[in-house]
């Protein structure tokens, strides 16, 4: 008997152990699970952007879908659409383990330049004398942009393979790699993905381990002067663009002209800016104010104080990044993070050089604000890789 009660009182003891250990399936526990298993903070100010990028896409393409559309939501139901999709992109990227997809990166390399190269056939359209789309019924798609997360994981999953490379002869495979993506891009033209590309690379480089100070010097003084020559060769089209950026309202009718009408945005917004919506500049004046030149739309709309609130939660993003990356548990998990974070921090910059004249105009997108569904695709992927890192860091 006693033996038989003891078996009851484990067996009963086993019985509440299950009992306990039975899930609550309620919208706390899953809330509870997705913060401790993310970055909550990356997902969070992810979506304050994006959420911020539809009201002023909206905003800044009003006037031009109405006269041009003859509809004031053409725009905006479009971001929406990338919207919808980008977050399924997103959620897919953070719940894909991404050792699974990165030791295919030779695969990404060889379909990146692909495509490239495929703008340069009757598949590309030109627009603005440049070639950087394919029309694909009624979306259009950039390629270059693409190329970024894909040179990130060909960059990162080549290096984290084996570590070594980035300090022998290998290195060059990458430099070859680079060379290849940024004479189609500058080829385009597009000087600023070009160099988003280039320092995304190099930036992953150096973080893992390539201080070979003549190697780094070489490539950069190749870069250089590649992107030299073609910007000061007389017949080129970069030798107008940098020869008028430096002062546009020297031009301002002519190849100066979208940027000095970015300029005049910012001047009329002041400090606190004309209110949202009521810009000047986006009624026909400045070409295009949803895309590349959406902050300067941003600036007259609401103020030095708006941007500057704007550009804090840009740097708020970085800084995680740079925090989810530093903690990443393994070396590809930090390859990726790095590259991720230098193209965010760089492609801000870069935006905000162009609109305020302190580079030449070319096609850079505010990330998660610009319109253009690309580029929305592709930083919302990136920030699905952060996620999906800060989950194997916590795990």
């Amino acid at each position: 008997m006693g033996v038989i009660s003891r078996k009851k009182q484990s067996n009963s003891g086993k019985k509440e152990k299950k009992v306990r250990r039975t899930p609550k399936w309620n919208v706390d526990s899953m809330l509870g699970s997705l913060a401790v298993n993310y970055d909550a903070s990356v997902a969070l100010i992810s979506g304050i952007l994006i959420a911020f990028g539809i009201v002023m896409v909206f905003s800044a393409g009003y006037y031009t879908t109405t006269n041009f559309y003859n509809d004031p939501y053409y725009y905006l139901r479009r971001q929406l659409a990338w919207v919808a999709l980008g977050i399924g992109v997103m959620a897919l990227f953070t719940q894909w383990d991404y050792h699974k997809y990165a030791k295919y990166y030779w695969v990404f390399a060889v379909v990146s330049v692909g495509a490239l190269a495929l703008l340069f056939t009757p598949l590309g359209v030109t627009v603005n004398f440049a070639t950087r789309w394919f029309q694909l019924g009624p979306l259009r798609i950039t390629p270059s942009e693409f190329s970024k997360l894909a040179m990130i994981i060909f960059t990162a999953g080549y290096v984290a393979e084996r570590p070594r490379r980035v300090r022998t002869i290998y290195v060059f495979v990458l430099f070859g790699v680079m060379i290849v993506h940024l004479g189609l891009i500058i080829k385009q033209p597009n000087l600023s993905t070009a160099i988003v590309i280039a320092a995304i690379m190099i930036g992953i480089m150096y973080v893992a381990g390539m201080w070979n100070g003549w190697l780094v010097l070489a490539a950069l003084a190749l870069i250089g002067g590649l992107i030299f020559i073609l910007m000061f060769y007389p017949d080129s089209h970069w030798y107008a663009r940098m020869t008028n950026f430096i002062d546009p309202f020297k031009d301002a009718q002519g190849e100066g002209y979208q940027v000095s009408q970015g300029l005049i945005a910012l001047g009329n917004g002041g400090l606190f800016g004309l209110g949202p919506g009521k810009s000047i500049t986006k009624n026909l004046y400045l070409p295009e104010p949803q895309n590349d030149f959406i902050l300067a739309i941003i600036g007259e709309e609401l103020g030095f104080v708006g941007l500057v609130v704007l550009l804090s939660v840009y740097l708020l993003l970085i800084y995680r990044c740079f925090v989810i990356t530093v903690r990443a548990k393994d070396k590809l998990g930090f390859y990726l993070g790095a590259g991720i974070t230098v193209m965010m921090a760089l492609q801000v910059i870069l935006n905000v050089a162009v609109v305020t004249a302190s580079m030449p105009a070319t096609g850079i997108t505010l990330p998660f604000v610009s319109y253009g569904g690309t580029s929305l695709l592709v930083f919302m992927a990136s920030m699905g890789i952060m996620l999906n890192i800060s989950k194997k860091n916590r795990g």
